[in-house]
């Protein structure tokens, strides 16, 4: 679980297509001209950014898809040569001034990746829905709506806050049902018993891509239904559609 700052904002849009980047609020962020990154040889242009992202690999190079429009080649290859192809991950960069391939935008030095938590996915019948006992037994969960939450490059990404203890493993599985011209997600929080202590939050990333509709230059919408931490369901909603 990677523990971040809680950031709340108003029940506007869920997932807004894109991660924005983050410039990390850091006090001791000054570089001495003999720091490892200097000796490399790097010459970083600005301070270090956060991004929620993914890792791909394309003819043996991997680059982060950090936007729908970002794209950044990895300069420092053998330092995330174990992370696999099509891997969600937090990490923390600084883009450089060095040669990249052409399907790239920018050159970054990747200081720390972090592999996201991967939840379950379960397709529901079309007579099923939230109504079900899984979804009524669902723990107790906040969606923030921040930089971090998003649908974008075939993942649905969510950053969570929750009451726990610590002392049990919470896991996560989204559902898919068919409603209308729409298509419906619910989320399942499974806590095992763990609903008492601080509040605590995370990440987690759900493979989504073959789950959304071809809606051929139409527009539908997308809701996602939770339970939240009065234990009354909560939905979201996004306009969304694919080119004809």
């Amino acid at each position: 679980m990677i523990h971040l700052f809680r950031i709340l904002l108003p029940l506007a849009a869920l997932l807004v297509a894109g991660c924005s980047k983050m410039v990390p609020d850091m006090k001791d962020d000054e570089r001495s001209d003999d720091s490892p990154d200097q000796q490399k040889g790097y010459y970083a242009d600005q301070e270090d950014l956060l991004a929620v992202a993914t890792l791909h690999i394309r003819e043996g190079i991997r680059y982060l898809q950090l936007d729908s429009r970002s794209v950044g080649y990895i300069v420092n290859q053998d330092d995330v040569a174990d992370i696999p192809d099509k891997t969600r991950v937090f990490v923390q960069y600084k883009t450089v001034q060095l040669d990249r391939p052409d399907f790239c935008t920018e050159s970054i030095l990747v200081d720390w990746a972090t592999f996201l938590d991967v939840g379950s996915i379960s397709i529901l019948s079309f007579e099923e829905s939230y109504s079900d006992q899984s979804f009524r037994s669902s723990a107790p969960v906040d969606i923030i709506l921040d930089w971090i939450t998003s649908l974008e490059d075939g993942f649905l990404t969510l950053h969570y806050m929750i009451p726990a203890s610590g002392g049990n493993k919470h896991t996560f599985t989204l559902y898919r049902s068919w409603e209308g011209t729409g298509c419906h997600f619910y989320l399942v929080h499974e806590a095992q018993g763990d609903t008492e202590g601080s509040m605590t939050d995370g990440i987690v990333c759900f493979p989504v891509e073959s789950l959304l509709p071809d809606t051929g230059g139409e527009t539908v919408t997308l809701s996602l239904t939770y339970l939240n931490l009065k234990n009354t369901p909560t939905t979201l909603t996004v306009d969304y559609r694919t080119p004809k």
